[in-house]
């Protein structure tokens, strides 16, 4: 007999958006696969998974969503955390090729039992497809809040294209859960770079870190169960011994080699990583950071703590920033490892001829702010080749996960000396800082303007985040769970280095001044759904 994961019970009633259309109910899923010759083995289950892979990752752009927060500053204002965002008529993230996917993992698990073959390996794929499906609506729970979840393949005449939106908790309580299956079924190891039991628990600790935050600083209640859900499933990870950070012992270089390493396949920080291939699949990272037209705001350099574990608001070794190199001086090693200095090479020619590029460098094209980001950037001639790179980018990291365990535990008030020391006192030991204690010691009075109060632990546990998990993508859903929009209105989020010509902080969009807005938090719905279906609401404050 067949032993298949059983379906998420029906202890969630199901809605769809009503934006979906009868011409979306009506059509072929993208992959149009005939019903009549597929779903007969295993490997039709693996090939109709495959075409989610993609969306993990994309090389090209995911540390542009940093872009959107007080870390970096494009070239060009962007109009969302500027307040000038208005609500669409139609899309906006809620059009029918929105939901695609995850109608197309819906399919998946209506008819995958048709599939004779090896139990275990059904159940793999099946896993696979839970995971992505909480992967979808994890994205959909950020940018909305409040979702209809979805388990069936919805037909024109389903009554629940016409039902509200479900609560945000029922929603991720639901990612939780079909996590929680997946990771059950899932393989430890993956030799095709597949996805495993540990990236299902690495995606749990972080929806459920930013779920438990959500719903701490803006007392919508049972956000205590998130965050031990996030603590446990980081620890887990934790537990298995597969994974650690990485270093050599060179604390100046070992944060830098991480992200331009040309293969990270027995890299003990990769949980899960996406590779290519020459003339296969190849990305254009480091050709776009040669060229970025974005840059680390001011706000962000100077959150790098001095080489004593003190700010630079207290710490005796701060050299000050009347010379952009003495900014550097005496800092956490990260921060030359990851904001570019004259010292180091802009372009190593073939040849192995070094150029370097004069700073701080204002120039709209490259670096408007000063602080040119180096993370990720690779000087090597044949790495600047159009299209051409092959370097591996993380989906996961085992750093991200030591900080969701640290931070969970902080928020519930249980982080102990030995939980630092098992989790951001290692990322520290990688570049010699020195360690975390649960009493900080110091009173930082540039410590963030928080709307809700922290303590100084979670202060300092938010700041390494800042640091160790800079241009990754993070940032502003960090601003979002914990309720910390107004830092954006911080004039020196959106200022760059000091300029040599004026001594002033360079200026990035003069003539603007950025205010806050709560609405901002989640994206608008278009106003054709609220047309389309009455019993949808507006988000707060559209």
């Amino acid at each position: 007999m067949k032993k298949y994961i059983s379906a998420l019970p029906v202890i969630i009633l199901l809605a769809f958006a009503a934006g979906c259309n009868n011409d979306f109910m009506e059509r072929v899923p993208p992959d149009k696969i005939n019903d009549a010759n597929f779903w007969k083995k295993p490997s039709d289950l693996k090939s109709y998974a495959n075409q989610f892979y993609p969306s993990l990752i994309d090389a090209n752009t995911f540390w542009r969503a940093d872009n959107q927060s007080d870390n970096q500053c494009p070239s060009s204002l962007d109009g969302f955390i500027w307040g000038q965002y208005v609500v669409p008529s139609s899309g906006g993230g809620w059009a029918k090729s929105d939901w695609a996917q995850i109608r197309s993992c819906n399919y998946f698990l209506k008819q995958y039992r048709s599939v004779e073959g090896n139990p275990d390996e059904i159940n793999t794929y099946v896993a696979e497809i839970y995971f992505f499906k909480a992967f979808f609506y994890y994205q959909k729970l950020r940018q909305f809040g409040d979702v209809p979840w979805l388990n069936d393949v919805l037909q024109i005449n389903s009554e629940a294209l016409m039902a509200p939106r479900d609560s945000r908790k029922i929603v991720a309580d639901s990612i939780a859960f079909y996590l929680d299956k997946a990771a059950g079924y899932l393989p430890d190891t993956s030799p095709e770079g597949r996805i495993t039991r540990y990236a299902a628990l690495a995606l749990k600790s972080r929806v459920c870190l930013f779920e438990g935050t959500y719903r701490k600083y803006r007392d919508l209640g049972d956000h205590e169960k998130m965050l031990q859900a996030s603590a446990a499933a980081a620890l887990d990870v934790m537990s298995s011994s597969k994974f650690g950070v990485y270093t050599t012992g060179d604390a100046g270089s070992d944060y830098y080699n991480l992200f331009i390493a040309e293969n990270l396949a027995n890299n003990p920080e990769a949980i899960m990583v996406r590779t290519y291939a020459t003339d296969k699949l190849m990305h254009n990272l480091n050709r776009i950071l040669s060229e970025p037209q974005t840059g680390f705001s001011k706000d962000f350099a100077e959150s790098y703590l001095c080489k004593d574990g003190k700010p630079i608001a207290v710490s005796p070794l701060y050299k000050g920033d009347a010379k952009f190199s003495d900014e550097f001086i005496n800092r956490d090693p990260r921060m030359l490892q990851t904001i570019y200095t004259a010292d180091r090479p802009i372009l190593v020619t073939a040849a192995g001829e070094a150029r370097y590029q004069e700073v701080p460098e204002f120039n709209n094209q490259r670096c408007n702010t000063g602080y040119r980001i180096v993370k990720f950037y690779s000087p090597k001639e044949r790495d600047l080749e159009q299209g051409r790179s092959v370097k591996p980018v993380f989906v996961f990291r085992y750093s991200e996960v030591l900080l969701n365990y640290a931070e969970a535990l902080a928020e519930l008030n249980s982080c102990t000396q030995a939980v630092l020391d098992e989790s951001v006192n290692l990322l520290r030991a990688r570049v010699g800082m020195p360690k975390l204690k649960t009493e900080v010691g110091y009173t930082d009075p540039s410590w963030p303007k928080w709307e809700a109060a922290v303590s100084p632990l979670i202060n300092e546990i938010r700041r390494e985040r800042r640091v160790e998990l800079a241009a990754e993508g993070f940032r502003f859903d960090d601003i979002r769970r914990w309720k910390a929009g107004v830092l954006l209105e911080n004039v020196k989020t959106y200022s760059g280095a000091r300029d040599p010509q004026t001594n002033a902080y360079r200026a990035l969009y003069p003539g603007n001044i950025r205010s806050w807005k709560n609405k901002l938090y989640l994206y608008p719905i278009p106003s054709i759904e609220l047309t389309l279906n009455p019993q949808i609401r507006q988000n707060p404050e559209w």
